[in-house]
């Protein structure tokens, strides 16, 4: 009974971490009908572990095909979802929760198209005399805000009463004029790298097996392909495409790390 103790014990361990090992980690966005919503709780209630989404609304858990996932929130109704086959690809999951209604005891009914959302509504609510750059006629109230860039550079070029600046050729004369536009071209290009960052950092990581600290340095090797074009920014099948085909160059020229 003594030898047999052991064993069964030892049988107990390997099989908890067979289980453990037939499941991967599922992704996902939790997200309402205007945005995401952090801080949510998700419990797998087969395995009992649970993690929260991030400000974005996205979490990860170990889960596995038929798993049940708990989503639960304050203000919300929780919802369960039972986890599929399609859920591991390379699709991003998102669920959507249903905001729950509050009801007061005394309310005045007025007509309105309201959704309940601070974020949407503010939008449509206006005071009855609104103070701003265009109710002032102000110069150049409603021009899209520059940035500081852009702003130097405008400066820098822009001629007043149809006159050729002064500024504008003591620039050009200077080599200031070519440092601002160098200025503007690495903005412009810190700008579509960070929008590749944030959209497809997940995608990188788990789906193309970049590793985490490779993928900044990824991301940059991508960017400054002869092959790219900041038109694939608009197009998320182009550049999920893309990324693909620069991920398996770059995994050639690091062979000793993705071997």
């Amino acid at each position: 009974m003594k030898n047999i103790l052991p064993s069964i014990i030892c049988l107990f361990f390997i099989i908890k971490a067979t289980a453990q090992e037939s499941r991967k980690f599922f992704y996902a966005t939790i997200q309402d009908e205007v945005s995401a919503v952090s801080n949510a709780h998700v419990i797998n209630l087969n395995t009992k572990q649970g993690t929260f989404t991030n400000n974005n609304g996205e979490f990860r858990i170990l889960a596995k095909v038929n798993d049940t996932l708990q989503i639960s929130f304050v203000g919300y109704e929780t919802k369960n979802v039972v986890v599929n086959i399609n859920n591991f690809g390379i699709q991003e999951s998102y669920i959507q929760l249903k905001k729950v209604p509050i009801e007061l005891d005394e309310v005045e009914v007025k007509k309105h198209n309201l959704l309940g959302y601070i974020s949407s509504d503010t939008k449509h609510i206006k005071s009855e005399k609104e103070i701003n750059a265009e109710t002032l006629n102000l110069p150049f109230a409603g021009s899209r805000i520059l940035t500081p860039a852009e702003r130097r550079l405008h400066t820098a070029t822009t001629s007043y009463g149809g006159i050729i600046p002064v500024d504008l050729l003591l620039n050009w004369m200077s080599g200031r004029l070519k440092k601002l536009k160098k200025f503007k071209a690495i903005e412009d290009r810190e700008k579509r790298i960070e929008k590749i960052r944030s959209n497809y950092h997940i995608l990188i990581e788990h789906e193309l097996k970049i590793l985490k600290e490779d993928i900044d340095r990824f991301i940059y090797f991508a960017e400054s392909a002869d092959d790219f074009t900041p038109f694939y920014l608009h197009n998320e099948v182009t550049m999920i495409d893309f990324l693909q085909k620069k991920a398996e160059v770059f995994k050639k020229l690091n062979p000793k790390t993705y071997n």
